[in-house]
């Protein structure tokens, strides 16, 4: 069953709007505000077990990552990341 498109849209601003069980500055500082992939300064956090793959977003599964990384990881494992980072050409 396919749900409304109203409550759909309901569903996603109450995901967005919930507040994490941690804080963002607490996670960029504890990596020291660089990426945890690559060592390039920081904005995004990256859920190492993404969420579309039974991941939680719990402190012990976000770090830090700057945009490339994050962008390029996309809802990947870091194993299948890791692993078509080091074909690419």
């Amino acid at each position: 069953m396919i749900p409304h498109p109203q409550y759909a849209a309901l569903y996603w601003q109450a995901r967005r709007t919930r507040a994490a069980p941690y804080k963002r500055a607490e996670v960029f500082a504890r990596w020291g505000g660089l990426c945890a992939y690559c060592d390039a300064p920081a904005k995004h956090l990256d859920h190492i077990k993404p969420i579309a793959r039974g991941g939680r977003d719990v402190l012990s599964n976000v770090i830090p990552a700057c945009a490339p990384c994050n962008l390029s990881k996309s809802d990947q494992t870091l194993a299948q990341w890791a692993a078509g980072w080091h074909s690419t050409p």
